[in-house]
């Protein structure tokens, strides 16, 4: 089954699709380090904020997950198929649903932390910009005392 399916594994047209998703995002044909590589990409955009901003919303809304789906057969015994699925989600809820109870309490816990980073980031990135703009306007007043100490 491995080797079948390895030799139906087009590489060519995996790496012809890399190579389009690499040009789509700007990247140039240069080979750059792991080190020269920013974790954000070559620029971080209003539209990778607004994809964060929906991940987290998306996050918070569906960090729960459900101990049970729905149970359904369509084979030609689906009911009899469907009883059995019954029988053992029964015999095996003692254990299953303390299971998911904690995988839900980790995942608020996660959601929770990812929001609260998420704030942070946007405080952070708010404190830049009036970083950004109040060492613009020192500058400039540098150059205008330097312009007037050289005038005399």
């Amino acid at each position: 089954m491995t080797r079948e399916y390895v030799s139906k594994v087009d590489i060519e047209k995996i790496m012809e699709e890399i190579r389009r998703e690499i040009a789509e995002k700007g990247c140039r044909n240069d080979e750059i380090s792991f080190s020269d590589m920013s974790i954000f990409g070559p620029s971080v955009s209003i539209t990778h904020s607004n994809r964060l901003d929906e991940n987290v919303m998306h996050l918070q809304i569906s960090h729960n997950v459900s101990a049970y789906r729905p149970l359904e057969s369509n084979r030609t015994l689906g009911s009899l198929v469907v009883i059995v699925k019954k029988v053992i989600r029964k015999l095996t809820k003692f254990y299953i649903e303390p299971v998911v109870a904690d995988q839900n309490e980790i995942n608020r816990q996660i959601a929770s932390c990812i929001k609260d980073m998420y704030i942070d980031i946007e405080l952070l990135n708010q404190r830049v910009k009036h970083l950004e703009k109040e060492n613009e306007q020192l500058k400039s007043m540098q150059n205008v005392s330097t312009e007037d100490m050289a005038k005399r």
